[in-house]
């Protein structure tokens, strides 16, 4: 089993507000999808979640120049409004709400918006919190 929640980044728009847009797919076969609580080939609503926050942790990581990461605090919001089955790409668009130090040498908050899509359907949105941490802080290089 391989949990990977960040397939690819596509864009990023580090000026301004902020955007990010990445992509995952959930292959057939992987160990997640075989459970009693879900119907089989259908990806859990979490790991569509955790591919959210993920974006938004890398938007994060973009606005602050590398220099910063984002751990996730708290889901503010989620919803979900259809299923997303094994294989299927989800895109992943995610905006910056706000962020205290875009610098990344201090820690703060920041708070994104994200809509995950199949094709052209939206199947998901979440508004998630994070706290970042200032790379330097923990002996990391940057990327």
């Amino acid at each position: 089993m391989k949990f990977n929640f960040l397939g690819r980044v596509i864009s990023v728009e580090a000026d301004g507000g902020g955007s990010i847009v990445t992509s995952q797919s959930f292959p057939q076969g992987e160990d997640y999808l075989e459970s009693p609580f879900h119907p089989p080939s259908q990806v859990p609503a979490t790991l569509i979640l955790e591919s959210m926050a993920a974006s938004g942790g890398r938007l994060v990581r973009a606005v602050s120049g590398e220099k910063a990461f984002g751990l996730v605090v708290r889901v503010e919001e989620a919803r979900f409004w259809s299923s997303v089955k094994a294989g299927e790409e989800v895109l992943v668009r995610s905006e910056l709400l706000g962020i205290q130090d875009k610098s990344g040498e201090s820690f703060g908050l920041a708070r994104t918006r994200s809509q995950a899509f199949v094709g052209d359907e939206a199947v998901a949105e979440a508004r998630i919190a994070f706290i970042c941490v200032p790379v330097a802080g923990f002996g990391l290089k940057p990327a």
